[in-house]
């Protein structure tokens, strides 16, 4: 018997329970909540960047009215339409959210959901913390938006690779230590951030992996101790800082920074570390970063065929190492 992969099995799973609720016009959302959903879907307002990048990926960019923040250059140009969308965030009031006039709202958790609904809008939560729920949280906007075929798609192609990268990391003994500058040089991710995923999927080991709250604050006694042999930047935080973090003489007797072995997450609608189906590309690429002798993705021709196919085009090259 063919096997289903595991993530696709969670989407298959969740799509069962919510076609039947969708069937009578309610769904279930991430919090537990259920949401009367609209007969017909024409406006969409996503003051969650994570949910954005679903609906784009399932190919509903024509009908996002409302959006957390400008898109970028890429995503300007492969979705023109999201330059006429209002901006609108988590933070944002009622009334400017009102005012797009919604037929459904897509975003996380927090004050803004409770207060939208006691307008009768429909606010569909999703909770992404890791690879899965990331997944079923895509699967469950595509049921609402009836894209469920694109997310099934998308959730065996996450699968197939990881399992390539599991098969071909499982008998290295030493994994490589790695480390995930945030904002600046003495931040990083704890176990319970998105990135920590990534570092493990991609075969390697989260030097903070024991730290929790998110964005945490070290000193460099314990980027010492730790002594990662990779350390990653992020792209929308500080572009320049791996160059820094070379001419800092402090660092000179740290692995990475001795073999400069100091990278930057690669980007394209947006960075490829954030909870979002392209983050198997972060994968990927973290994976053929750490260990080239064992993978083998041609990062150039894997981004140009996800983009190709999951996004209908792909019109900016990105030079990536192979």
């Amino acid at each position: 018997m063919k096997r289903i992969p595991m993530l696709l099995t969670i989407v298959l799973a969740m799509g069962l329970i919510s076609v039947c609720a969708a069937n009578a016009g309610e769904v279930v959302d991430m919090t537990g909540r259920t949401i009367h959903v609209p007969d017909k879907i024409d406006r969409i307002v996503s003051p969650y960047r994570i949910a954005t990048k679903m609906i784009l990926a399932l190919g509903m960019e024509d009908k996002l009215v409302g959006i957390s923040t400008r898109p970028s250059p890429v995503a300007a140009l492969l979705f023109p339409n999201l330059e006429k969308a209002g901006i609108a965030d988590r933070h944002s009031s009622v009334e400017e959210i009102l005012s797009m006039s919604p037929d459904i709202v897509f975003t996380s958790p927090g004050p803004l959901v409770e207060n939208l609904e006691k307008t009768g809008i429909a606010v569909f939560c999703i909770i992404v913390e890791n690879p899965d729920t990331m997944i079923r949280g895509l699967g469950l906007i595509a049921e609402v938006l009836g894209r469920t075929e694109r997310a099934e798609a998308i959730s065996t192609f996450y699968q197939e690779k990881m399992d390539y990268i599991k098969a071909q990391t499982a008998g290295i003994k030493e994994k490589k230590r790695v480390y995930i500058v945030g904002a600046r040089l003495l931040t990083t991710v704890g176990g319970d951030f998105y990135q920590d995923h990534i570092i493990r999927l991609a075969g390697g080991i989260n030097v903070s992996h024991d730290l929790k709250g998110g964005w945490a604050s070290v000193n460099r006694e314990h980027l010492a101790a730790w002594n990662p042999q990779v350390m990653v930047t992020i792209p929308y935080y500080s572009p320049g800082l791996p160059e820094e973090i070379l001419s800092d003489k402090g660092l000179g007797l740290i692995d990475a920074v001795q073999n400069r072995q100091i990278f930057t997450f690669p980007s394209y609608i947006d960075s490829w570390d954030l909870p979002s189906p392209e983050s198997i590309l972060g994968i990927m690429w973290l994976a053929n970063t750490l260990y080239p002798e064992q993978i083998s993705f041609d990062m150039n021709a894997e981004a140009r065929g996800f983009y190709t196919r999951f996004y209908g085009t792909y019109p900016i090259e990105i030079a990536l190492e192979k």
